[in-house]
């Protein structure tokens, strides 16, 4: 054939062409069609190379596709840069908000949860446990979205962008914190379920129960286990893989049923405790002389109660699927994200024995301040003016600021006598309902909750 022969300029493959004949081939970029416009600029938009009369190819002018990269940016897949996506922004907004909002609340929750010494009993330092998981969970994954998005492993000087190597370690650790985190709250999720399980059957009536450590060791433990197993796993099949960064793309491979085992045999476990939880409140409900649609209403209250609590919302959205759906994706954002929030209201903020200790701190801080006013004006006294030579009083008369103590301090007394005899009334209350529960607050009011919900 006469003419210039096939030949590859490193970045596109030319055909075989005829002398003088100039040659077309569409920029070398992986276009944004979803974007607007963009479809027309990948068909307009071309590489251009003539073939020589003497038949060798000339150099091939790229100037159309460098008026791409510096004026229709958002149309490729380059430097770093992934195309424009409204449900992608949408996802991660919505998971970097919700991931904020749990961590502020579920801080607070441990906060009010550890100063408070009258609310302490086992369950309460389950829940401690429950939500440190969750925090340590969205903490680091807003971490690790944050990197992701700004490509900060990322080598972007150059179109295709090159990793950064030597800080590769530092990406797994983070994906590594991320990965752990989120099967320890599965893990926490199981012990709170088989925890209130056991409250509501007979081994409420054992007077023994594991020690702290226990639920410590499996809480904590058995999910760095089952990391460490994947890790070693993913480390080995990543190695002989010569593209592999980062452990990316780590979702793939018959090894991830290590993690993806563990964490649906708890959400399992834990559908199985609600259900035994649930038909023991219907069987509870049928004793009671009620109305039968108040009866079923009672029944959802309370399992809709238990649900954010051990995870069984997040059952559906275990298994992704190959090409998920918009809403299955903004669904499971916001599902799996705002799981921290419905904890902390639920079992924090409305929680009763929380606030009625809320309660009684402000009135000692009240009573404590008005004390320290009291000292302070008692100090004040009478100061001598000397101009005028007569006594100017300064302050407030003593027979006024005591008919102002006796008075408030009355009030303050009979407030707190209150808040007492109404705290000792609902312990001899507790108390008196049956042995079923060992502690003398009702385990943080979780079974109370449930069963004011048939009550």
């Amino acid at each position: 054939m006469r003419g210039c022969s096939a030949n590859f300029d490193r970045s596109l493959c030319w055909q075989s062409a005829s002398f003088g004949e100039v040659a077309e081939r569409k920029c070398p970029f992986t276009y944004c069609l979803n974007v607007a416009g963009c479809e027309r600029i990948a068909n307009e938009f071309n590489v251009q190379r003539l073939c020589q009369n003497n038949g060798t190819w000339a150099d091939p002018i790229y100037g159309q596709c460098i008026d791409v990269i510096k004026y229709h940016p958002q149309c490729i897949v380059g430097f770093c840069r992934t195309c424009p996506d409204l449900l992608r922004e949408m996802v991660i907004s919505a998971s970097l908000t919700l991931s904020i909002i749990s961590v502020a609340l579920l801080v607070s929750t441990l906060v009010l949860f550890t100063i408070f010494d009258s609310i302490q009993c086992r369950r309460l330092s389950i829940h401690k446990n429950l939500a440190a998981a969750f925090v340590f969970r969205f903490a680091v994954l807003a971490v690790w979205t944050i990197v992701q998005t700004s490509n900060v492993f990322q080598d972007c000087s150059s179109y295709n962008p090159v990793p950064r190597f030597e800080y590769e370690w530092i990406c797994k650790l983070l994906l590594w914190l991320v990965i752990y985190f989120q099967v320890a709250s599965v893990m926490w999720m199981l012990i709170e379920g088989a925890y209130l399980y056991s409250r509501f059957t007979i081994f409420a009536m054992r007077h023994t129960e594991p020690p702290y450590y226990a639920y410590l060791l499996c809480g904590w433990g058995v999910p760095f286990i089952v990391v460490l197993s994947w890790t070693f796993v993913h480390q080995y099949r990543s190695s002989q893989s010569h593209n592999s960064f980062c452990w990316l793309p780590y979702a793939q491979g018959h090894h991830l049923w290590i993690l993806a085992g563990a964490m649906g045999l708890a959400l399992i476990l834990n559908l199985l405790f609600l259900l035994g939880i649930v038909i023991i409140l219907v069987q509870k409900l049928r004793a009671e002389n009620t109305a039968e649609s108040k009866k079923i209403w009672r029944t959802i209250k309370a399992t809709l109660l238990l649900v954010p609590l051990l995870g069984v919302s997040n059952i559906p959205l275990f298994y992704e699927p190959a090409e998920p759906s918009s809403t299955y994706m903004l669904g499971s954002a916001i599902l799996q994200h705002s799981q921290g929030i419905f904890i902390a209201v639920l079992y924090c903020f409305l929680n009763s024995e929380v606030q009625n200790a809320m309660k009684r701190q402000f009135s000692k801080v009240t009573l404590h301040l008005f004390r320290r006013r009291e000292r302070f004006e008692t100090e004040r006294t009478y100061v001598p003016d000397i101009g005028n030579r007569k006594n100017r009083q300064i302050g407030v008369p003593m027979e006024e600021l005591n008919g102002l103590k006796n008075d408030f301090t009355t009030a303050a007394d009979n407030k707190n006598n209150r808040i007492h005899n109404n705290s000792n009334n609902n312990n001899n209350n507790q108390n008196n309902n049956g042995n079923s529960s060992r502690e003398g607050h009702s385990d943080d009011g979780v079974i109370q909750k449930v069963d004011n919900a048939i009550e």
